[in-house]
């Protein structure tokens, strides 16, 4: 039964995207879409299983593992110091901007400094399907994302890690660190003859198999009806979410001597939070750092703003 399942899930997954292109829009966002509606949110017909769970994570390898594989490390090297601008400003704005709003709002200073390390993170994976989308990963500005977004999950990873010990956790995950392991062995396969092979192969796996599986799954529990009485406040933390990462990002770009459209592109490829982002909400669930409740408002907060991040990417990117 698990078997069928997830063949639904693949083929309306991959439906969904080619859609969502055929609107002008990114794949992965009709991906998620597909995902919403298998799930819980309306036809329930998907429930999320440890064959489906396996199958994501063996999705974000391959992603990672291509996105490894297409990356130049010595053009990466070129623009260090405009990355590292990027993500400190990138991480220190949301970390900054969402413990202090959260704190009006009224959660507890807990909740709030922890909503700070989540959406400090950025989607590698996300971003850089749709950098592969409009033939961007191998530019200058491409490299320059994709150093930026990994030295924010590297800060996220890292003030989770100390956080949740702070709060008395003592365990963290090795696998939430599966996306950057990956990522760093592409790029060390990438040096040998046969990675074009290898990303032949990589790539028509994940395709058609693992990387809708993995943008699908990301929706199935979430129960958009539970929120109807928190839109308002979803689109307040969406807003707060888009804008800090947009503009920290931006005024990275800047004092590094980057170009407004330029700068603007990076800002847009920065946003979605995506899988690294929800790696951080599980682990907060699992260290009752925040309930059921919080987590879902976060999710749906990430969703969106991962479907909002190819949207303002492709035009901004187009101007380059």
């Amino acid at each position: 039964m698990d078997y069928l399942l997830i063949l639904l899930l693949v083929v309306v997954t991959v439906i969904f995207g080619k859609v969502g292109r055929w609107f002008g829009l990114s794949e992965v966002v009709g991906q998620l879409l597909a995902g919403i509606v298998l799930g819980t949110s309306l036809l329930n017909i998907v429930q999320p299983s440890n064959l489906i769970h396996l199958s994501a994570e063996i999705g974000i390898f391959l992603l990672m593992f291509h996105s490894g594989l297409e990356s130049d490390l010595k053009e990466m090297k070129k623009h260090i110091k405009a990355s590292t601008l990027i993500a400190m400003m990138g991480v220190l704005l949301p970390a900054i901007a969402f413990p202090i709003s959260f704190l009006m709002i009224g959660y507890s200073l807990q909740v709030s400094v922890f909503a700070g390390i989540v959406f400090s993170a950025t989607s590698i994976s996300i971003t850089l399907a749709v950098l592969s989308e409009q033939d961007k990963l191998a530019t200058p500005t491409g490299a320059i994302i994709l150093s930026a977004a990994v030295l924010d999950d590297i800060i996220a990873l890292i003030a989770v890690t100390l956080f949740s010990i702070f709060v008395g956790v003592e365990t963290f995950r090795l696998t939430s660190l599966l996306p950057l392991f990956a990522f760093l062995f592409g790029m060390f396969v990438r040096k040998f003859d046969v990675s074009h092979q290898v990303a032949t192969i990589s790539t028509k796996l994940g395709k058609w198999f693992f990387y809708p599986i993995f943008f699908g799954s990301i929706a199935l529990e979430l129960v958009v009806q539970g929120l109807n009485n928190k839109v308002g406040l979803i689109l307040i933390v969406s807003i707060l979410a888009i804008f800090t990462k947009f503009f920290g990002s931006y005024i990275g770009a800047r004092l590094a001597g980057i170009g407004v459209h330029i700068a603007s592109a990076i800002g847009a490829g920065m946003i979605s939070r995506g899988e690294m982002a929800l790696v951080v909400i599980q682990i907060g669930i699992s260290s009752h750092i925040i309930n059921d409740n919080i987590s879902a408002e976060f999710i749906v907060t990430v969703i969106i703003s991962t479907m909002v991040a190819p949207i303002i990417m492709k035009p901004l990117f187009n101007k380059i």
